[in-house]
């Protein structure tokens, strides 16, 4: 099961995304569980130091309920928390939905936000012991721009399962606003255009309707609830 969940062969290995459509949606669980381990030196750039914060605030705030025996509706509350609290979800939304979020309704809106934040904190909920096995070993960290900070290091899974894998976080800084994940790369592969030209293409299969995919996140959605 961890493995189904975690992993699909890449062109060059195998890395840490997810059985379609939700290759964004596993790198999301897959780091939200992982270990933060201290990354030695100093950084001059207040930006840096600002989004290294926010990342391992939001780890030690998964960590420390690692040994509660929680229900799987306290873990998809605390997982629901954590998505909402550190990562832009309201961006994330949109970009995924490429082109095709102008031509939805704000009905169709409204449905696929619930749906993916469903998927994404029942997926999280039902992996919570086994992704606990996931270390992030930070290297590096670099400003790309004034609003964007790309947070760099290591997945490694301590059973020996999963092969290392390259991760960048990519928190946005806005002035006035707190810090908040846009998104993540994965071997550097940009897991936010993954999800976008994964779900353009269940759309143009369909005609162009964005219907289609909430039918697809919802099939999806039934899956996970059944196996719960």
């Amino acid at each position: 099961m961890k493995m189904m969940i975690l992993t699909v062969f890449s062109p060059t290995k195998p890395v840490l995304i997810s059985l379609k459509p939700a290759r964004l949606v596993a790198a999301f669980i897959c780091l939200l569980t992982a270990a933060i381990m201290p990354v030695s030196g100093s950084f001059a750039d207040e930006r840096i130091e600002t989004a290294e914060t926010h990342i391992q605030k939001m780890i030690k705030e998964v960590r420390l309920k690692s040994g509660a025996q929680l229900s799987e509706t306290e873990k998809q509350e605390l997982f629901y928390h954590v998505i909402s609290s550190y990562f832009d979800v309201d961006g994330i939304v949109r970009y995924t939905a490429g082109r095709y979020w102008r031509a939805a309704t704000a009905e169709q809106r409204k449905t696929y936000k619930e749906v993916f934040l469903d998927i994404l904190t029942a997926s999280a909920a039902s992996q919570f012991g086994a992704l606990m096995e996931l270390d992030f070993v930070p290297s590096s960290s670099v400003a790309r721009g004034d609003k964007l900070i790309l947070v760099k290091g290591q997945i490694t899974d301590r059973t020996g399962e999963i092969p290392d894998a390259a991760i960048a976080w990519r928190v946005a800084l806005v002035k006035d606003k707190p810090p908040r994940i846009i998104d993540i790369e994965v071997e550097n592969i940009s897991m936010l255009k993954t999800q976008q030209d994964e779900n353009t293409a269940i759309i143009r299969k369909n005609g162009g309707k964005f219907s289609a995919l909430i039918d697809e996140l919802k099939q999806r959605q039934k899956t996970l609830n059944s196996a719960e």
